[in-house]
C-alpha cells in the first residue's frame, strides 16, 4: 500500500496518509469502517515519536476509505499517480484462500477476504503493514516473550500459550500456533516504516509503489472487471 508521509512541523507531527478505494461484491460501508478503524487504532496505539532538529515529532497514521464500483476502480487506477491511493478488492473468497497484497512489498493493490474477519482479526492491519514496506520477521518463534506477537507475525507463528488458538495445545500442533487477534503493532515496526525517509528538505516522502493493477473476483489480475 502506498502512502504519503507529510511532516507537519507546526504541529510537531509526521502524518502517514493513505486512502483505500474498496471495490468488489463484498465492499460495503460497514466493512470499510471496520477496516479503517482497525488500521488507524492499531498503528496509532504505540504513540511513536521521532526526533527531528531537537524536536519530538509524533507519528500519526491517517487512513481513509471510499467504496467504489469496479468500473470506477478501472477508471481511477488507469490514471493514478497519487501515492495516497490504493485499490483493494473485497470478496468472500479467492483462488489462494487468503487475503493478499499485490506485487511485492509496498504495492498499492490487494485482494482481501471477508472470511478473514476484516476489521476484527488484525488481518487488515497486517496487510496494511506489507503495503508500507514491512515483511514478515525472519524469526517466527516468539515463545519466551511476554509481549503480544508483532503485527507482521504471520499465521502459524509460535507464541506463548496465552496467544495460541488453544492455550493447552502443544506448540506447533493443531491449535498450538498464534491466534492473529492477539497481534499488536510495535514501536519498532512503525520506526521501520520511517527508517529510510528524509525530512531535511521538509518535503513529502512517498512510501510504496504504484502498480495500479486490479483483480477479478477470484484474485487474478485483470484489465477488465465484472
Amino acid at each position: 500500500m502506498a502512502a504519503i508521509v507529510t511532516p507537519k512541523f507546526e504541529k510537531n507531527q509526521i502524518e502517514i496518509i493513505s486512502r483505500l478505494y474498496l471495490y468488489g461484491s463484498q465492499a460495503t460501508e460497514e466493512i470499510g469502517n471496520k477496516i479503517i478503524d482497525e488500521i488507524n487504532r492499531m498503528y496509532n496505539e504505540p504513540e511513536v515519536f521521532v526526533e527531528f532538529n531537537g524536536k519530538q515529532m509524533k507519528v500519526l497514521f491517517l487512513t481513509g476509505f471510499k467504496i467504489i464500483s469496479t468500473s470506477e476502480a478501472m477508471i481511477r487506477a488507469a490514471v493514478n499517480f497519487n501515492y495516497k491511493n490504493n485499490f483493494i478488492r473485497i470478496e468472500n473468497e479467492n483462488h489462494i484462500t487468503r487475503s493478499f497484497m499485490g506485487y511485492g512489498i509496498g504495492d498499492n493493490v490487494g485482494h482481501w477476504l471477508t472470511s478473514d474477519n476484516l476489521g476484527t482479526s488484525t488481518t487488515a492491519a497486517h496487510e496494511f503493514g506489507h503495503s508500507l514496506g514491512l515483511d514478515h520477521p525472519a524469526n517466527l518463534d516468539f515463545r519466551g516473550s511476554d509481549s503480544p506477537p508483532p503485527i507482521m507475525a504471520p499465521r502459524g507463528s509460535l507464541v506463548n500459550p496465552q496467544y495460541q488458538w488453544e492455550p493447552t495445545a502443544k506448540a506447533g500442533e493443531f491449535g498450538g500456533t498464534m491466534n492473529p487477534k492477539y497481534r499488536k503493532v510495535t514501536k519498532e515496526e512503525v520506526l521501520l516504516i520511517l527508517k529510510d525517509l528524509n525530512f531535511e528538505n521538509k518535503q513529502n516522502n512517498y512510501i510504496g509503489q504504484l502498480s495500479n493493477t486490479l483483480f477479478d473476483k477470484t484474485g487474478n489480475p485483470s484489465r477488465w472487471l465484472a
